[in-house]
């Protein structure tokens, strides 16, 4: 600075330091859009239930073949039939018959 005459820092006339600034700047919007898609991720996930479900022979095949009717995997019909429950008041649950479907 005192080479090129400057009395105080000028940072329009410093081309390194101000590349460095704009960079540092675009690394930081980068983390933080990062982290914003990472909460939202979070936020949507918070109302959603991941199972994994053994079922006997007998009810195993009884799914199969409804999914293979509908042209539908098994948990495709499974989580249908999960956003179908019903629960009453006394919690009885129940589901409403339906056709599996796309």
């Amino acid at each position: 600075m005192a080479e090129a005459g400057w009395d105080v820092y000028q940072p329009d006339r410093d081309a390194q330091g101000s590349e460095w600034a704009r960079e540092r700047e675009a690394r930081r919007d980068k983390a933080l859009a990062a982290r914003a898609a990472h909460e939202e991720r979070r936020r949507e996930e918070a109302g959603e239930v991941r199972a994994q479900l053994w079922l006997a022979a007998g009810p195993s095949r009884l799914v199969r073949a409804a999914a293979a009717r509908a042209g539908l995997r098994p948990a495709d019909v499974l989580a249908q039939l999960a956003e179908r429950v019903v629960v009453d008041e006394s919690g009885k649950v129940s589901v409403p018959l339906f056709m599996p479907s796309w």
